[in-house]
């Protein structure tokens, strides 16, 4: 398979104790180069929750390869996993189902922009409730941590992938394509949120 996390099933449906820690606002550096085959690279991820109650995630990419797409032949896609457990499944991944995911793919990131992405939680699939936005490299994701109902603490990875296409139908074997912050095999990031009294 090209894209190996977040089932691309669930992607579709979508669109249609870990060791970094931040408070308030911080920058995460993520290694250059590293994605696999065509996909884009992740290189930092800057977390920041300062104006409360919202919290922002957003992902940077090296400048040769930065989010995008031919609209026939592929298309990025990206999403963020969010939850307040740092549990994991047996693939590294955080616990499918007991947490919240957004993301969108490059052929929808402009409507994503003008009306906002799904945010995926436990319990329904919110339209239009994660705020997106792009400057440059950097695709920033903002959302209203009451939607979470306001973790003091959130684990998070960063999933980026290649969907190909051939004759209007996924292709689903050949190289895979892909990045991922934490880098795979790391504990999910963890942010500590300033906007949660304790």
């Amino acid at each position: 398979m090209r894209t190996q996390w977040v089932s691309l099933a669930l992607a579709t449906s979508l669109i249609m104790v870990g060791g970094n820690v931040a408070v308030a606002a911080e920058r995460f550096e993520d290694a250059i180069g590293d994605a696999l085959g065509d996909a884009p690279d992740i290189v930092a991820v800057t977390v920041d929750d300062e104006d409360s109650p919202l919290v922002s995630i957003s992902i940077e990419f090296g400048e040769e390869r930065p989010f995008g797409s031919d609209m026939e032949t592929w298309t990025d896609a990206i999403f963020v996993i969010m939850a307040a457990d740092p549990a994991v499944d047996e693939r590294g991944y955080l616990v499918s189902g007991a947490g919240y995911v957004t993301g969108t793919h490059a052929v929808q990131l402009d409507t994503h922009v003008d009306s906002g992405a799904i945010l995926l939680t436990p319990n329904a699939m919110l339209e239009d409730t994660v705020d997106v936005a792009v400057d440059g490299p950097v695709l920033t994701f903002t959302l209203d941590s009451g939607l979470m109902d306001s973790p003091p603490d959130l684990y998070f990875q960063i999933l980026v992938g290649v969907e190909r296409y051939e004759d209007g139908e996924e292709v689903t074997e050949g190289e895979e394509e892909g990045d991922m912050f934490p880098d795979e095999g790391e504990p999910p990031a963890h942010v500590q949120l300033d906007s949660v009294d304790r």
